[in-house]
């Protein structure tokens, strides 16, 4: 879908915020997955005998599945519309979440959080693929941001109630919660959602073949994909580690540190809602080298404190909030420039981007599962590199923007 017809189909109206909950319902089952299960990982180790990366490992094939899941949708999107394709995932979401309730190791848990993850991306994919066939720019800025406002919720809610219901249910009824909200999931689709890509708006298996390659050769749109990538990876890199570093480095109960959890969802959150105005106002690039850069320092300091003396509570709790805060302040403006700056299917542009920045997601979790969970230093370092390539690559982006205006 062109600019144009982008336009002409609805950058005229004012985004929904009823869309938007709905959007954000539908996108949330994935970090609700993520989320309401952290206050279990200490419990599930000691059940399995298992090691603390034995089970950060099933948060990382979570994300593995929700990054290559994205494309395979994205496309089936473009070719067949956006509901069907997300019912499939949906459905695949409910059946992996019910496996997991029965699973009798720790490989089986895994495998069955892979597949779990790969549903549960159905939700995301489709969901930026819909708000791209409405609208463009700004206001896809703000539909994006009434979207994540909904998702804000789960990172609020989740641990909390995951730290209860664990007195209740147990970690395994945690998955049995999961598939119950796909199912609720599904049914709104069915009844609520309507079909945003009708079959005359639908590109040709040709286009659809060379669609991957073209937004590839886009230097905008791999740029804007890395740093999206990176917004991402600073809040889930912190609750792969967070379970562990709170309750080993700090000595912290999960109900405890859950509540440290959802202040840290709080204030990305509301960083979120400003992002669509400071997206108008500084523009994307300027936006994401000031936010880097205070990053950067910020993240120094802690470095520089936690090879010195141990790290006060009170001092790596506002580090983490200022890291949910730079999330919530890049993501949006990153992903809408991302699909802005791409050419051919909707589907194919979010399914792309989803699966790139999840990969980025996924590595860098699975790094923080392989180094020590007592300290927070090995947390830190990939952080920092993380707004150290995110900062040189939105440097990059504006001196190549430069050098193709630049007059011969």
């Amino acid at each position: 879908m062109t600019n144009a017809s982008r336009i002409t189909a609805g950058e005229n109206t004012q985004p929904s915020l009823l869309l938007g909950i709905g959007f954000g319902f539908l996108s949330s089952l994935g970090p609700l997955a993520i989320d309401l299960y952290l206050p279990a990982m200490p419990a599930m180790a000691r059940e399995m005998a298992a090691d603390s990366g034995a089970v950060q490992r099933t948060l990382s094939a979570f994300f593995l599945g929700l990054a290559l899941a994205q494309i395979p949708l994205g496309t089936l999107g473009d070719r067949f519309g956006r509901r069907w394709p997300l019912i499939g995932g949906l459905t695949l979401f409910i059946v992996a979440s019910t496996a997991c309730t029965f699973a009798t190791s720790l490989e089986q848990l895994i495998a069955f959080r892979f597949l779990q993850g790969m549903g549960a991306c159905a939700g995301t994919s489709s969901v930026r693929a819909m708000i791209r066939d409405r609208h463009s720019g700004h206001r896809a800025a703000q539909l994006m941001a009434f979207t994540f406002l909904v998702i804000g919720i789960s990172p609020v809610l989740a641990p909390l109630a995951g730290s209860y219901l664990l007195l209740l249910t147990g970690w395994r009824g945690l998955f049995g919660l999961l598939a119950c909200g796909g199912l609720v999931a599904i049914v709104a689709v069915l009844l609520f959602l309507p079909e945003s890509l009708p079959p005359e708006r639908r590109p040709v298996r040709l286009s659809m073949l060379i669609s991957y390659g073209q937004l590839l050769a886009t230097p905008a749109f791999v740029g804007w994909t890395l740093i999206a990538g990176l917004a991402t990876t600073i809040p889930f890199a912190f609750v792969t580690a967070a379970p562990f570093v709170f309750s080993i480095g700090f000595a912290l109960s999960a109900h405890e540190y859950s509540l440290l959890l959802a202040l840290n969802a709080v204030t990305s959150i509301i960083a979120t809602q400003f992002a669509p105005g400071l997206m108008q106002r500084l523009g994307a690039r300027r936006l994401v080298l000031s936010v880097a850069s205070i990053a950067i320092a910020a993240t120094a300091v802690i470095a520089l404190v936690a090879t010195r003396q141990a790290m006060p509570l009170l001092l790596f709790q506002l580090y983490s909030m200022l890291l949910f805060t730079i999330a919530g302040l890049i993501l949006t403006p990153a992903a809408i420039s991302a699909l802005d700056a791409a050419a051919g299917g909707a589907g194919a542009a979010a399914g792309l981007l989803g699966t790139l920045q999840l990969a980025i997601t996924a590595v860098a979790s699975g790094v923080v599962s392989l180094l020590p969970s007592f300290s927070v230093l090995p947390l830190v370092g990939v952080l920092g590199g993380a707004f150290v390539i995110m900062w040189v690559t939105s440097i990059a982006m504006g001196a190549r923007s430069e050098s193709t205006i630049r007059p011969e």
